[in-house]
């Protein structure tokens, strides 16, 4: 298919879709006041870690270098986690001296009861094998906000394309770039429908002065990954100052 007959599929159920969203008059106050919610309920994994971080991670203020919290920052960013880097390598520091210390206790607990020192051997082979395993969880923790990241990059890539086509065919109805980014916010899946509803939350709040500012500051986390979905939009906005 050439983009036209794209275009002519789907134009009529998005329109259906248009009418409805029309005439309900949704704002873009309703759609980002249930930001929060919305992510909870998308996102379970996400609030699960967040919630361990902020209570494990906030014992321990661990200062780490600028170039590792800038490169953190970034991965919470993409990962949409709400969390400064020192919580998340006070989690992973947490939870690799939990793990030693419980194994200490318990190798000298079975030692202590196969009879002490002259009776029994210490049981090394099981505290080498839970202090291996107390490193993997500080590595696990410590590089989870890269995998959430990665994993939401490629959950996102799939909807781009429903995306981009909804945008498109609403703003040849109506050229709105505020409008369009409402309703595709309503009729993505998540979880790019996570990000566009970000993208008015940030408005809503104050960090950007406008739709446009947002989407900007959005797009640039996809310039490495996905520079088409980037430049599509480029050109969407480009076209609110075409005559």
């Amino acid at each position: 298919m050439d983009v036209n007959e794209v275009l002519k599929k789907y134009s009529r159920k998005i329109e259906e879709d248009m009418s409805n969203f029309n005439r309900t008059n949704i704002s873009n106050e309703s759609i980002s006041n249930d930001y929060s919610k919305f992510k909870k309920d998308m996102m379970p994994e996400l609030s699960r870690y967040e919630k361990w971080a902020r209570s494990l991670g906030g014992f321990i203020k661990i200062k780490i270098s600028s170039k590792d919290e800038i490169k953190m920052q970034r991965q919470l960013n993409i990962a949409h986690l709400n969390l400064a880097p020192s919580e998340v390598v006070g989690l992973a520091l947490m939870s690799w001296l939990g793990l030693f210390f419980f194994g200490v206790v318990l190798s000298v607990a079975i030692w202590y009861f196969q009879g002490g020192p002259g009776v029994g051997e210490f049981p090394l082979l099981l505290l080498s094998l839970i202090i291996m395993t107390s490193f993997f969880l500080f590595y696990y923790f410590y590089s989870m906000p890269s995998r959430l990241g990665t994993k939401w990059r490629l959950k996102a890539s799939s909807q781009m394309v429903p995306a981009i086509l909804y945008t498109v065919i609403y703003m040849k109805h109506t050229s709105n770039l505020e409008r369009a980014m409402s309703f595709v916010a309503q009729h993505a899946d998540a979880p790019l429908a996570l990000d566009l509803r970000k993208v008015l939350w940030d408005v809503e709040t104050g960090r950007y002065s406008s739709v446009k500012d947002s989407l900007d500051a959005y797009l640039d986390f996809w310039k490495d990954t996905n520079i088409e979905f980037v430049e599509s939009f480029h050109l969407i906005e480009s076209s609110l100052y075409e005559p």
